[in-house]
């Protein structure tokens, strides 16, 4: 039997972490598998940080913005996910997608512009500096043949999203898709009806953020935690694996992960 002369490289998407709001547990998973399996590149795919203190939606509720929650939100940020992970990453490719969530404070400095230059964490954080390539609100990274985006049209006015936003992304793209921001995990394929052998596919990931959030008052929802492993041939081909993280674990490849 020959052997295939086809490379590939491994990819680790991880989204709507919503830190402080963050499920400990899966980022533990997330980094015991960054620290067995060498990755070509590491995506942040939007909502890094949950950033209540500043968001239209707490305007006017102080019970909702703590005192100086906003640099020690920051701090924290650096201290638990930032430096763990890039130790992890050494080599690989860094983006960073902006979410809505993140793009909070650009609607904080429309309201208070004397704060321009100061409420902005890609800068304060200095992640181009480090690395990161910063991808922002709306636009889309392309990794081979797949469209990664943050997916905050996928919902309209008031967050209110239709049950199916995979099948939204794939019919509107054109194309495959890996989204976020629905927080609920799902798939959908497109084939057209003139070519046969033209199939496309969109997935929502899983979420790094906690899936029973105060807010939501235990509230039945979708939510799923996990991350997504996306394997790259040389052309530009894929496979794309959501794994779902559950008490801490999950199995890729015939090993277990774990916090």
């Amino acid at each position: 039997m020959k052997k295939s002369n086809q490379s590939c490289q491994t990819w680790v998407a991880f989204y709507d972490l919503h830190y402080p709001k963050w499920d400990k547990d899966t980022f533990g998973a997330l980094t015991h598998f960054l620290s067995e399996n060498k990755v070509a590149g590491f995506i942040f795919g939007g909502d890094q940080m949950d950033n209540e203190e500043i968001s239209h939606h707490t305007k006017n509720k102080p019970y909702y913005r703590e005192k100086a929650s906003y640099v020690k939100n920051e701090q924290g940020f650096e201290r638990d996910i930032l430096t763990p992970l890039e130790k992890l990453l050494k080599g690989a490719k860094k983006i960073f997608i902006r979410g809505n969530h993140d793009d909070w404070e650009f609607q904080f400095i429309e309201e208070n512009p004397q704060f321009e230059g100061l409420v902005d964490r890609v800068e304060s954080l200095k992640l181009r500096q480090r690395g990161w390539e910063i991808v922002e609100l709306g636009h889309t990274y392309k990794l081979g043949k797949l469209n990664v985006i943050h997916g905050e049209w996928l919902t309209g006015i008031g967050n209110q999203g239709g049950n199916f936003p995979a099948k939204k992304a794939v019919e509107l793209m054109s194309g495959n898709v890996l989204a976020g921001h629905t927080h609920s995990a799902q798939s959908f394929t497109k084939v057209s009806p003139v070519e046969h052998i033209q199939k496309w596919m969109a997935w929502i990931a899983p979420i790094g953020g906690r899936v029973n959030a105060g807010y939501l008052k235990s509230r039945p929802t979708a939510w799923v935690n996990g991350l997504v492993i996306i394997e790259v041939l040389e052309d530009g081909n894929f496979n794309l694996f959501p794994a779902i993280v559950n008490k801490g674990k999950f199995a890729y490849g015939g090993k277990v992960y774990r916090k």
